[in-house]
């Protein structure tokens, strides 16, 4: 038996997803150290909410009347990758370098192949092998990175971004990618406030206006990668499943690292290529993992 064919439309949002995804982190970072990661985000979510306010009150309905078992994946799918992940990374963001979070948070594949391996019992050497090299050539690729705090954060930041797109996959042909998205932003907005205001009152920090070019990081953040950038991952994950649109996610770092270099005049020195062939090696075995599964499914 062949594969079930790629579909292209969710083929083209993930495509597009990466490429925001690869330069979101370096955009968003001097305005999170000018404003502070929960002022950031409170602005950048209040941005994302303002497309997506007439579509409220449809959204929530869509919501209600899923079967309660889906409803409960789709809620914890969205708060888990749209508050929780996203305000851990924001306070990454804020005290480590933009390239090591940016590397590190793509080991989530990884995680979800464990995760959808272990749920199915289906162990083998190649359902190990794949995320093995995807978390190898991460490591290596980010071989500067700091240790310690900083680097547990992000790792289990990425095991929370892979449980969240994990439950996203069981929500299955009713996830609504539209539905998914306003209701995501709205829970993410109504979370960031009361982070606000505990940064304000409890640490003293300041209540800053946006500089303009604070203002570029908020509407990245909010609009591209905020409102946009879910949707069309709803989308792929919805056409392409779960697992497979994760994978996808291991381009980020390597179109990162060929942007930068193309653009920022930073040079691909060998640990860096070293890691990308490990990235790459990781999604040739998966593919061939899926090929596998897909063969011996009845």
């Amino acid at each position: 038996m062949k594969g079930a064919p790629i579909d292209r439309r969710s083929l083209g949002a993930a495509l597009i997803v990466i490429v925001i995804w690869s330069t979101s982190f370096s955009f968003a970072k001097e305005a999170i150290h000018h404003l502070g990661p929960w002022l950031f985000r409170c602005y950048s979510m209040a941005i994302a909410m303002l497309p997506l306010l007439p579509f409220v009150r449809r959204s929530l309905v869509d919501l209600w009347i899923l079967p309660p078992r889906d409803r409960r994946y789709l809620l914890w799918a969205v708060t888990l990758t749209g508050s929780v992940v996203a305000s851990l990374n924001m306070l990454a963001l804020a005290y480590f370098p933009a390239s090591s979070v940016l590397a590190m948070m793509y080991t989530m594949p990884a995680f979800a192949s464990l995760i959808q391996a272990g749920t199915r019992r289906s162990w083998s050497w190649l359902t190990l092998a794949a995320p093995a090299a995807a978390l190898a050539g991460v490591g290596v690729y980010s071989g500067d990175a700091s240790l310690g705090a900083g680097a547990v954060l992000v790792l289990c930041n990425a095991v929370l971004w892979a449980v969240g797109t994990t439950l996203s996959g069981k929500v299955g042909t009713a996830l609504q990618p539209f539905t998914a998205v306003t209701v995501q932003m709205l829970i993410a907005f109504m979370t960031s406030l009361p982070m606000v205001l505990v940064a304000i009152v409890a640490f003293d920090q300041p209540l800053r206006m946006p500089s303009q070019f604070d203002a570029v990081g908020i509407l990245y953040a909010g609009l591209l990668n905020g409102a946009l950038v879910f949707w069309l991952w709803y989308y792929a994950i919805r056409g392409l499943g779960a697992l497979r649109a994760s994978w996808f996610t291991l381009f980020v770092p390597i179109l990162g690292a060929a942007f930068a270099a193309a653009f920022f005049s930073e040079r691909l020195g060998g640990r860096e290529l070293l890691g990308i062939g490990l990235i790459s090696l990781s999604m040739l075995i998966q593919r061939g993992v899926s090929r596998r599964q897909a063969a011996t499914t009845p």
